[in-house]
């Protein structure tokens, strides 16, 4: 697959670090994805694909974070879903 003439129009998203205990795994995705989303100026309907970075193992109670997962908690319907991992 070639990408010439493909664009990609992209946003940050982030979140705080440390150890918050109130807060969970999936809700850490889904305040990072929806600033990405804003910061891009976009709005659901716009996304097209949905790339999590990095997978770490469920916290004990938690389900695991996919980004299936992920879009289906921001009402998402994009056409690829990948993790990346480094």
């Amino acid at each position: 697959m070639s990408l010439k003439d493909k664009y990609a129009i992209v946003g940050i998203g982030y979140t705080p670090q440390g150890e918050v205990p109130e807060r969970t795994t999936l809700s850490f995705h889904l305040e990072a994805c929806a600033g990405a989303i804003a910061d891009a100026g976009l709005k659901k309907e716009d996304i097209g694909g949905l790339i999590c970075y990095r997978h770490f193992p469920p916290a004990i109670g938690e389900k695991d974070v996919t980004p299936y997962l992920v879009a289906e908690h921001l009402g998402l319907a994009p056409t690829y879903l990948a993790q990346d991992a480094n």
